[in-house]
């Protein structure tokens, strides 16, 4: 077996220009995410690049802000969504849900639809209610007609009322 050293991990990292994407040239597992195995544990390749680079806890744990709970962990994230990329600027930490909202801003994922059986707006409404009330650009009543729902609706939909799952 080989010895798990930040040389032989960085060994199988094909380095490019500072800012190009470093790919990972082990295995993969089958999300397609550099996989190793670091000090008898199966971990992702970029969290390996994270810790070496940035320290903190271990990399096959989830990252946590001392003293939070568990449910705040953060994750190693990819600004370049590229999934075999380890190089240490194009890595962050952040919560899942910063992940999801960057995965619906970027396209990687479809922003769902409100589960809700009498839903009446689209995400994209939604997202211009809250856009264009918070700016102040307009009334409740002026988004109520513009987009031909009720007052109620809107002044549900900018206190995050309703249409939570839409970011």
């Amino acid at each position: 077996m080989q010895k798990q050293t930040p040389e032989s991990f960085w060994g199988r990292v094909d380095k490019g220009d500072l800012d190009d994407c470093w790919d990972w040239t082990g295995s993969k597992n089958t999300s397609g995410y550099g996989n190793l195995q670091w000090h008898g544990r199966v971990v992702q390749a970029h969290r390996v690049a994270y810790w070496l680079t940035y320290g903190g806890d271990r990399p096959e744990t989830k990252f946590r802000e001392p003293g939070w709970p568990s449910r705040y962990r953060r994750f190693v994230l990819h600004r370049c969504d590229n999934r075999t990329c380890c190089n240490p600027r194009h890595l962050f930490l952040g919560s899942m849900s910063a992940n999801m909202r960057d995965a619906y801003k970027k396209g990687r994922k479809q922003q769902p639809r409100s589960s809700h059986a009498n839903a009446k707006l689209t995400p994209e409404q939604v997202r211009d209610i809250r856009t264009r009330y918070y700016a102040g650009d307009a009334k409740q009543s002026e988004l109520a007609e513009d987009h031909g729902v009720s007052q109620r609706v809107v002044s549900l939909v900018v206190r995050n009322e309703s249409y939570r799952d839409v970011i």
